[in-house]
């Protein structure tokens, strides 16, 4: 699930973006960008309404409002590392080179349990993704820190940051993160910054928050590796590369621009599929739900069916109007009530909190221990769990938040390599943990 919703007692929320890469190579396909070049000056703040306070479109997710004393409400799994809203205070856990956690301790390459992120005021939410977290507080203010190559902290520059920097002149409702890029929603417009495409044409390499007109208006957005998706009135539409057919318009893959050599082993160059502007997702009935993955797109529909367009991987089937390159439902899910996806991996609960995953199970990601020559298509529900309340997806890893009322608890499973399941260790789990709060 991708961008902020409005919070009951009753309910929590997830602010996620958990499509990422655990390596610091660029996305496939990725077009380099034009250098980053800071700004002479900080950026003038957007003009407000006329009244002077934010206005949200009829259908945008407001920030949500700030969770009862005590409360656990959100998560938003990286890559490598795990953060987790409680009582309005941001608290992560996992690799912390070079101090990307934000948690003040720099010296400390791995933080096993959650350690709270000091100078943040009240947040609402937090999103995670490769190295870099950014939350949005309750003042409407963003703050951001980690790892800023791409120039996704948005703060004019690309110098790592070990403690919560704020954009300067920027005011948010809700905030979208991905690989490299960031938007920061703000009542019918976006505001996006770091490397990448925004839905406009143009590949970006942009340090600090610019309005997207080509987003305005839309009722939600999600990104993920080299393509992004947005939803109006029901409808998507995507942009981006599209090697696996993950924009879902029936085209799709990549091919040689030449024979291949009878002799040799060098390979000609390719050329693949790529929309710069959003084309509609084909087939699809009115949607609710978006949340992308690296090579494929998922969808949540009015009646809680779930839908899925592209494949694991780059594709050399350079097609044009194929059945495989379309959205296509799921079978054997029960209606849901909330849908996430990860790197090559998706899950979805049901409302009285059946968890269900699919997709690639290399680590235990899926909820149980991996079998050999298992279908990545194969469907399973996730057991050991209380009822699941919400979820989140990092890059090969899974948590959610579950049990009732106060008792809520974070579980999560999968790869934990650095500590990003949040137990006290680095071992990797197949099946939900709790995460060890001190």
């Amino acid at each position: 699930m991708l961008g902020s919703r409005s919070l009951a007692a009753a309910l929590v929320a997830v602010a996620c973006s958990p499509h990422r890469r655990p390596d610091d190579a660029g996305r496939p396909n990725e077009s380099p960008p034009p250098p980053l070049v800071a700004p002479a000056r900080a950026p003038a703040a957007p003009a407000a309404p006329p009244s002077g306070e934010l206005v949200a479109p009829a259908r945008a997710p407001a920030a949500p409002a700030a969770p009862p004393s005590g409360e656990l409400v959100a998560l938003a799994p990286g890559v490598n590392h795990t953060c987790a809203l409680r009582q309005g205070q941001v608290f992560c856990w996992g690799l912390n080179r070079q101090g990307l956690l934000g948690v003040g301790e720099p010296d400390l390459e791995d933080i096993l349990r959650p350690r709270r992120v000091p100078g943040l005021p009240p947040v609402v939410q937090v999103a995670s993704d490769y190295d870099f977290t950014c939350a949005l507080a309750e003042d409407h203010a963003v703050y951001c820190w980690g790892d800023n190559g791409r120039g996704q902290l948005g703060i004019g520059d690309v110098a790592l940051q070990t403690t919560p920097a704020r954009l300067a002149d920027l005011a948010a409702d809700r905030l979208v993160v991905d690989f490299g890029r960031v938007c920061a929603g703000r009542g019918a417009a976006f505001f996006c910054w770091g490397r990448g495409e925004f839905g406009d044409g143009h590949v970006r390499q942009q340090p600090f928050p610019l309005e997207i007109a080509a987003l305005a208006g839309v009722d939600d957005l999600a990104l993920a590796g080299a393509h992004g998706c947005t939803l109006k009135a029901g409808e998507v539409r995507c942009w981006g590369h599209n090697v696996s057919g993950q924009l879902g318009n029936g085209q799709g893959g990549c091919r040689y621009k030449h024979p291949l050599p009878r002799e040799g082993r060098r390979l000609p160059p390719k050329e693949c599929k790529h929309e710069p502007v959003p084309v509609r997702a084909v087939g699809l009935p009115p949607i609710v739900e978006l949340a992308l993955g690296g090579y494929f797109s998922h969808a949540r529909d009015e009646v809680g069916r779930i839908w899925r367009w592209g494949q694991q991987g780059e594709r050399m089937d350079y097609g044009e109007d194929l059945a495989k390159y379309r959205p296509y439902a799921l079978d054997g899910l029960p209606p849901m009530a909330e849908l996430a996806a990860g790197e090559a991996h998706a899950c979805a609960r049901t409302a009285d909190g059946e968890l269900w995953c699919w997709g690639n199970n290399s680590f235990g990601q899926l909820g149980h221990a991996p079998v050999p020559g298992e279908s990545s298509e194969q469907i399973a529900r996730v057991g050991g769990l209380p009822p699941v309340r919400a979820l989140a997806l990092g890059f090969h890893h899974t948590c959610a938040l579950a049990g009732a009322s106060a008792d809520v608890r974070v579980w999560c499973w999968g790869d934990n390599s650095d500590g990003q399941l949040g137990d006290g260790t680095t071992e990797r789990r197949h099946t939900p943990v709790q995460v060890r709060w001190d």
